[in-house]
C-alpha cells in the first residue's frame, strides 16, 4: 500500500513540474527566429522627389514604370531565394528594430546606404579627374573603409550638433486585385528637415522603415539610400514604394520611420503611426493572398424528352390505364 502511495505521489509531482514548465514556456517572449517568417519576400524602391513630381491628387495610381520596376524586383528576389535554397544557403529573417539600431550604432551601414555613398565618392572622383587628370587622390576608395563624407556634402564639423525633424509623412495604397479592401502595394512619403546654423543648410541623411502588424513588433523592411536635405525645404521629400510579395497576412499595419544623419550613430528623428495618422492601420496583404479565383460556371441545358408508344398518344395511354383499373374493381 505504501509503495502504491509513493508512486502516486511521484506521478503527481512530475505532473505538477511538467505543468509549470509548460506554463513558463508559454509566458516566455517569442524569439525573433519564431516571430519573423524567413519566407517573407518584400521589395521596395526609394527615390527623392519633390511635391510637384508626386502629384498625389492628380495621379494616385502607380505609373507603368513603377509597376514594371516592382515586378522586376519581386522576380529577382524570388530567383535569388530559389538559388540560395538550392545552394544550401540560409535565408536571413527580417530584422527587428533593436537589431537595426544596434548595427547603426556600431557604424554598419545598410547595403543601400553604403552603395549610395560609394556612388557619390566615385562621381566626385570622376569629376575631380576631369578637372585635373594629373592629380591623384589615394584617399578616394569604393569600400567601407573610405570616409563616406569626404566627397558628399562637407559637414564633418557639424555632425550631431543640429536638430532634425520629420515634418510630415503620408502613405498611399495600390493594387487590390481580389477587391477585399486589402492592398499588396503601398508607398510612404516623408519630408525630413534640418535646423542648423544657416538657412537651407544641407545634411546627409538616410532612413530605416519598419512595419508593425496590428500592434505587434516593429519589423524592418527597407533602408533608404543616403540623400541630402536642405533646411526646412518643401521640395526634398523622399518616397519609398513597396510591394509585399509573400508572407504577409491580411491585416492592418502601422509604419515607423527612423532618420539617421550620416556619420552620427544615433537616431536624429523618428515618426510613427502614434504621431501621424498617415502611417496608421494600412490595410495590407502580400500578393500571394491577393489572387483572384475565377469561379467555374456549369451551364445546364434543359431539353424536353417526348416518349412515344407507337401510334398511341399520351392521352390514349391514360384512358387505357383507367379502363384497366375500372375492370379490376368490377
Amino acid at each position: 500500500m505504501d509503495i502504491q502511495t509513493n508512486k502516486q505521489k511521484w506521478f503527481n509531482q512530475m505532473a505538477a513540474v511538467i505543468g509549470c514548465v509548460w506554463m513558463l514556456t508559454l509566458s516566455l517572449p517569442v524569439t525573433a527566429q519564431n516571430t519573423f517568417n524567413p519566407n517573407i519576400i518584400v521589395v521596395s524602391e526609394g527615390r527623392q522627389v519633390n511635391n510637384v513630381a508626386l502629384a498625389v491628387e492628380d495621379n494616385p495610381a502607380l505609373t507603368a514604370k513603377q509597376q514594371q520596376s516592382l515586378k522586376l524586383l519581386v522576380a529577382e528576389e524570388r530567383a535569388k531565394r530559389k538559388s540560395d535554397i538550392a545552394q544550401g544557403k540560409s535565408i536571413a529573417v527580417r530584422a527587428t528594430r533593436e537589431q537595426i539600431m544596434s548595427e547603426r550604432k556600431a557604424g554598419i551601414l545598410s547595403a543601400v546606404a553604403l552603395r549610395s555613398v560609394n556612388d557619390a565618392i566615385a562621381k566626385a572622383a570622376a569629376e575631380k579627374a576631369k578637372v585635373s587628370v594629373n592629380v591623384t587622390d589615394t584617399n578616394l576608395g569604393l569600400n567601407q573603409e573610405s570616409n563616406p563624407l569626404s566627397n558628399h556634402v562637407q559637414q564633418q564639423s557639424i555632425i550631431g550638433y543640429r536638430d532634425f525633424d520629420i515634418y510630415d509623412a503620408y502613405s498611399r495604397i495600390f493594387d487590390d486585385f481580389d477587391e477585399d479592401g486589402f492592398y499588396q502595394t503601398f508607398s510612404v512619403t516623408f519630408d525630413a528637415d534640418v535646423y542648423g546654423f544657416t538657412q537651407g543648410e544641407p545634411a546627409n541623411v538616410y532612413a530605416e522603415l519598419y512595419l508593425s502588424r496590428n500592434g505587434g513588433p516593429w519589423e524592418h523592411y527597407y533602408s533608404t539610400e543616403v540623400f541630402t536635405i536642405y533646411g526646412d525645404a518643401t521640395d526634398d521629400d523622399y518616397e519609398v514604394l513597396t510591394t509585399l510579395a509573400q508572407g504577409y497576412k491580411t491585416d492592418y499595419y502601422d509604419v515607423l520611420i527612423d532618420l539617421y544623419e550620416l556619420g552620427y550613430e544615433d537616431i536624429v528623428a523618428t515618426l510613427s503611426a502614434n504621431e501621424s495618422d498617415g502611417l496608421y492601420a494600412l490595410p495590407l496583404e502580400s500578393s500571394d493572398r491577393d489572387e483572384v479565383y475565377e469561379q467555374e460556371y456549369v451551364e445546364v441545358i434543359e431539353s424536353e424528352v417526348i416518349v412515344s408508344g407507337g401510334s398511341l398518344s399520351l392521352t390514349a395511354l391514360l384512358m387505357l390505364l383507367m379502363m384497366r383499373l375500372y375492370r379490376l374493381k368490377a
